[in-house]
């Protein structure tokens, strides 16, 4: 049965994530495991069954429904493995990017979890409805336990779709057991900016048509260049004074966003 794009994207736009379970076959997420367990940073893009991921037609279709364009790209700035070990402590609030309220909606982060992620081994942590506030860094570097954050405690192979505008965190990390979370991302796709992958990584995802349209866009630059550059050199750098005017209005822009699917 096709997932309700309807109700995710509802759900994604409430609270500033949604969580998709078992839309993955065994044999990827078995093997994305054994990636995430081997492989940190940007290396496991690399890996032809993480490419597979990346370009899974029914997570692009969703993503292409909640941003409102079939043109979508894969963003490589978010390209990422964190593998974290413990113990360790957690915290470390942040937030990726600022959601421009006047604007629209044109990237989301996602969060996949190639093994099942319990309370002790540190989950990801995210304050649902976060994403429709501004932060600054000298805000949330203060911020400890906060009322209503949600741990993402998860079964393998599941993928959090997150604005990346949302506050996030990784809880207190109290096993000795590794946890993986690879993050990537998409968004609108734009001729203007500039979306740098290694050549590794350049083919791996354009053995598929699907992968060839996401990254149409893309260039091979070396791997400092392909993490760096195609966001910092390419997508505006804000200012609080730019996001000032946006307090108390990003919520309404949010619910103005979906007045055209009620009913």
């Amino acid at each position: 049965m096709k997932p309700d794009f309807k109700s995710l994207k509802k759900q994604f736009m409430d609270a500033g994530y949604v969580i998709l379970e078992d839309w993955f076959d065994p044999a990827l997420v078995e093997q994305t495991f054994k990636d995430g367990m081997e492989y940190k940073g940007i290396s496991i893009f690399e890996c032809e069954r993480v490419g597979d991921l990346l370009c899974h037609p029914r997570v692009v279709e969703l993503v292409a429904f909640i941003l409102g364009t079939p043109d979508v790209a894969i963003s490589p700035f978010r390209f990422w493995n964190h593998l974290v070990t413990g113990p360790g402590d957690g915290g470390g609030w942040h937030v990726d990017d600022t959601w421009m309220a006047n604007r629209p909606l044109t990237e989301i982060l996602c969060m996949y979890y190639p093994q099942d992620v319990t309370e002790e081994m540190g989950p990801t942590m995210v304050l649902p409805g976060s994403h429709r506030r501004l932060y600054t860094p000298p805000q949330t570097s203060k911020l400890g336990w906060i009322r209503g954050q949600e741990k993402l405690t998860v079964t393998a192979g599941t993928l959090v779709m997150t604005c990346s505008s949302i506050l996030h965190a990784k809880a207190a990390h109290g096993s000795d057991q590794p946890r993986s979370m690879i993050k990537y991302g998409y968004e609108a796709s734009d001729p203007k900016y500039g979306y740098y992958l290694t050549q590794e990584v350049y083919d791996n995802l354009r053995r598929t048509d699907l992968g060839q349209s996401l990254t149409k866009y893309a260039e091979v630059k070396d791997k400092r260049e392909a993490v760096w550059n195609s966001y910092w050199d390419f997508h505006q750098s804000y200012t609080f004074q730019d996001f000032k005017h946006q307090i108390g209005i990003a919520g309404r822009a949010l619910r103005k966003h979906l007045e055209h699917e009620q009913g």
